[in-house]
């Protein structure tokens, strides 16, 4: 195949690549997988999907990244070219490589009926900047980790990024070689790498230091060494006189190759180590939960709204953590953290309300513990505090409920019963009332009971009546109804 995978300058995506860095990282797509994830399109016609993923739970209970899209080819970093787009005006790395075609028959077929498909590139970002005057994401340092094909339906990050078969013929003239030209060359390439693993063995350190930072330097020595192979077994089959030479050469050369080999497969597994430290460096803290848009393109939008918003008046660069309904951001230069809720409309986004600031500390094991005591001890004492304070207002309420001015609503019964039953309830819920108003109600159940009492007593002197006796009642003679006035 041949990729036109990815250029160099601003990208569609607002993110951007310096000449320098793009001309150092191009050369790290060498043996990087093409990635695709067969599914079907708008038109349910069998297509590739995208950088697709989703995210599940392991059986002890940790959150799991699984790519649905899978490899079905690999680069052959000694074709990469860099092409200039004279329309464009940018650098384009022109990959080449090869695809499993009895692994991956559907993306064949996808490829030889579509011809010519986008393709996005995966770049795993080592350092970047913000460029405050051009409103770009500058990546400076950088490694390919794969290139994804896109279905038609999905537009390419970087425009003009393209992938397609790509037809090959050996040329005869190229395919011939003067043996005896090509075995001195070979011996004296094997000759300098010898002499330069030798000067690595001294200093295995210093190896794992430049194999790390060079990746590029690695991927030499493992085509000379394939180059020295083949020419190896060809030389041998046709030029007897050179046989026992490179016998012997081969023998004193072995325990070193293999340490060579030990050491480069030593040195992958170092760089391989530290890509994915900086890979999952760079993490995102999320919940199991389905997005109608992808998660990484979540996290995109809502840095771009937070230093949209933010970044130009306070003359510097966030860094964003998304959570499910609030962002922390971090200021780069202070190192302040600032905490605001969002909400989302599709794939709309809008901060709300106003950003809070928010404080982090770095401590070790030992003052984490300590802390931790101080948390505890602090939430004992706060609840020894409330309880006293709470058993000195009861004994403030007891003190107002007992004063002899209500001894009159206060008296019990022989059970030991407040009589009273306004002012026993009064008395069973005197806590939930504050010292004012609980003595207030104490007087009103006081007022009302003196109320109800002095009309009971009213009542009680106005049925008492005096009997009032006009005539004699020591005449033992009874009067004469008309009185006097028939008397003889």
């Amino acid at each position: 195949f041949v990729s036109r995978a990815f250029h160099d300058h601003v990208n569609l995506n607002k993110s951007e690549i310096s000449e320098e860095s793009f001309n150092e990282n191009v050369p790290s797509a060498n043996f990087r997988p093409i990635l695709a994830h067969i599914t079907t399109n708008s038109d349910n016609e069998l297509d590739f999907g995208s950088h697709d993923y989703y995210v599940t739970t392991d059986k002890d209970g940790n959150d799991k990244v699984v790519y649905e899209e899978q490899p079905i080819g690999v680069i052959d970093g000694t074709k990469t070219t860099i092409e200039y787009d004279e329309d464009a005006g940018v650098n384009r790395a022109v990959l080449h490589g090869y695809l499993y075609d009895e692994y991956c028959q559907d993306a064949i077929e996808i490829l030889n009926r579509r011809g010519t498909v986008d393709c996005s590139v995966e770049l795993c970002i080592r350092e970047l900047s913000f460029n405050n005057e051009n409103k770009t994401l500058l990546l400076d340092d950088f490694y390919v980790s794969g290139l994804t094909l896109l279905s038609k339906d999905t537009a390419p990050g970087m425009a003009g990024s393209n992938f397609k078969i790509d037809d090959f013929a050996v040329n005869a003239e190229t395919a011939t070689f003067d043996t005896n030209n090509k075995l001195v060359e070979t011996l004296e390439k094997l000759t300098n790498i010898l002499e330069s693993f030798d000067i690595k063995d001294n200093s295995r350190k210093e190896e794992t230091r430049v194999v790390n930072k060079d990746f590029e330097e690695v991927t030499e020595t493992e085509e000379v060494t394939e180059t020295e192979e083949t020419t190896e077994e060809e030389v041998t089959v046709t030029e007897n006189e050179s046989e026992e030479t490179v016998d012997e050469t081969s023998e004193e050369t072995t325990e070193e190759e293999t340490s060579e080999e030990d050491t480069e497969t030593e040195s992958e597994n170092e760089v391989t180590v530290e890509e994915e430290k900086k890979d999952y460096s760079i993490s995102v803290k999320y919940a199991d939960k389905e997005f109608s848009i992808s998660l990484q393109e979540k996290i995109y939008a809502l840095s771009d709204l937070v230093n949209a918003t933010y970044a130009d008046s306070d003359n510097t660069w966030y860094g964003v953590t998304a959570y499910e309904d609030y962002v922390i951001m971090q200021d780069w230069w202070s190192g302040k953290y600032f905490k605001q809720t969002y909400k989302e409309d599709g794939e709309v986004f809008t901060l709300t309300g106003d950003r809070v600031p928010v404080f982090a500390e770095f401590v070790t094991q030992d003052e984490l513990d300590s802390l931790n005591d101080m948390r505890s001890n602090y939430a004992a004492l706060k609840e020894f505090k409330e309880t006293a304070e709470k058993n000195e207002l009861h004994a403030k309420r007891e003190e107002i409920l007992a004063n002899e001015n209500f001894a009159s609503i206060s008296e019990k019964d022989e059970e030991g019963k407040f009589i009273n039953k306004d002012f026993e309830k009064l008395y069973t819920n005197m806590d939930n009332y504050s010292l004012e108003d609980l003595e207030k109600e104490a007087k009103l159940i006081y007022a009302d009971s003196n109320m109800k009492t002095f009309a009971a007593t009213t009542e009680k002197s106005q049925k008492k009546s005096t009997v009032k006796v006009f005539a004699n009642v020591n005449k033992s003679k009874k009067d004469n109804r008309y009185g006097n006035l028939f008397s003889k």
